[in-house]
């Protein structure tokens, strides 16, 4: 039986409104859903970088009249620390908790030796206290000789560093760096000069104001004894190296510290100002600049 007539009509009108309508539903919100964008695969997290060593003890100082904390650090690559080569590290103001140094320091010693780049030697830190500027007769005691006769002696009775127990170097951060100086000019005038100084954005002033805004002198007569500035000549011709911040407060004083020694090897300037950004970016440099002083391995 054939299908009726008007049926067949009404059936392709119908048809023909709903491809009419097809635009305006997909103009309503009922067009197809796009494609969803392919899914980003997760970056591979990165292992985390060999660090070096650090081995703590607390020992006794009659120096300063306290129990301290003695911190060596070293390429853990290193098998055996008799006769280590030491570089005497000396901390900022906040102390040696929770490193004395920079940690892009400790990484590149660890680094360096890995790839065979440097000889094998390390860093050794001493508690010296809370705004340390490394001088005998200072808030914390007399730090001076706690690093000039104490030191010496818990290195030799750990079989660390030369013979005679004395760091063959000397480095330090900010008000650290102060103490290095200082440090050193007694090591040359005591006639047992060390192989270098490398100071990190050393906390030296040129004027008693700036000076005294550090809270760590008790009148401009101590700071003028002490300051390393005043002192230079009697660094003699110990190698040189100094990094420091462009904007650095203490600028003109590393400046003039550079400019005023007769052998200053490295004077670096990096854009910032007295901070880590600055203080990060320095470990290889410092590390090889030591490495290029030390003494063969006992």
């Amino acid at each position: 039986m054939s299908p009726d007539p008007v049926s067949r009509r009404n059936l392709l009108a119908f048809a023909a409104a709903t491809v009419a309508a097809a635009p305006l539903l997909n103009a309503c919100g009922t067009q197809p859903s796009p494609p969803r964008p392919p899914v980003a695969k997760p970056t591979p997290a990165r292992a985390p970088q060999p660090g070096p060593t650090i081995q703590r003890e607390v020992v006794r100082s009659r120096h300063r009249g306290t129990d301290v904390e003695l911190a060596l650090t070293y390429p853990s690559g290193v098998r055996s620390l008799e006769g280590l080569p030491l570089v005497l590290y000396l901390h900022g103001r906040d102390g040696l908790q929770p490193n004395a140094m920079p940690a892009d320091t400790m990484t590149a010693l660890e680094a360096e030796h890995r790839a065979g780049t440097t000889p094998a030697f390390g860093l050794v830190s001493v508690d010296g206290g809370y705004n340390s500027y490394w001088f005998d007769g200072s808030a914390n005691g007399d730090v001076l000789s706690m690093l000039l006769e104490e030191l010496p002696s818990w290195l030799r009775e750990r079989g660390y560093g030369a013979g005679d127990g004395q760091p063959f170097a000397v480095g330090g951060i900010s008000s650290g760096g102060f103490g290095a100086l200082h440090y050193a000019i007694a090591r040359s005038r005591l006639g047992s000069p060390v192989e270098g100084v490398g100071v990190l954005a050393p906390a030296l002033t040129t004027n008693w104001a700036h000076a005294e805004e550090r809270g760590a002198f008790a009148d401009q007569q101590q700071w003028h004894r002490v300051d390393p500035l005043e002192h230079i000549d009697d660094l003699g011709g110990v190698p040189l190296g100094v990094w420091v911040g462009d904007v650095d407060p203490f600028f003109e004083g590393a400046e003039q510290l550079a400019h005023d020694h007769p052998n200053t090897r490295v004077f670096s300037v990096l854009p910032g100002g007295h901070e880590g950004k600055v203080f990060d970016a320095v470990g290889t440099d410092m590390v090889r600049y030591f490495a290029n002083l030390a003494p063969e391995r006992i």
